[in-house]
């Protein structure tokens, strides 16, 4: 399936039991690298569990839990 917004592949990611396709791209937050301070390319990873980011010019790589965007109000 394409993002509506972009038109790059969205990634399937189960959240509470249902499943919610999310664009890396449009659906994510951006983050600059700490050392260059140029925007990072970022993707989905572990079932849409983890949002990995890349420095593109000194390869710098953070990863952090992605909750996604529905949450619980209980």
């Amino acid at each position: 399936m394409a993002c509506a917004k972009c038109g790059r592949p969205t990634t399937p990611v189960s959240r509470d039991g249902a499943s919610v396709q999310v664009c890396a791209a449009c659906d994510t937050p951006d983050r600059n690298c700490t050392w260059c301070k140029v925007p990072m390319t970022k993707k989905l990873v572990g079932n849409g569990q983890y949002l990995h980011y890349i420095c593109p010019k000194c390869v710098f790589q953070h990863t952090t839990k992605y909750p996604g965007k529905t949450t619980s109000l209980t």
